[in-house]
């Protein structure tokens, strides 16, 4: 007789939701922020806000 063994639970992962670039120039919540975000964003890529926010303050964090 054969033992199948139960799956591995897995935990939940917390997935944020990812927005495109052009999604968040358009939000107010960076309505300030529009040209940073031109030049720290790639086209055709998706992001969280956590990342994007990291971004942000590493970009703002750099010395000159």
């Amino acid at each position: 007789m054969s033992v199948k063994s139960k799956p591995d639970a897995k935990v939940p992962e917390t997935t944020e939701r990812k927005f495109s670039k052009a999604q968040l120039l358009k939000s107010a919540q960076y309505q300030d922020q529009r040209d940073l975000l031109c030049a720290l964003l790639e086209d055709g890529q998706r992001y969280s806000l956590t990342e994007v926010n990291k971004r942000i303050q590493e970009f703002l964090k750099r010395e000159m």
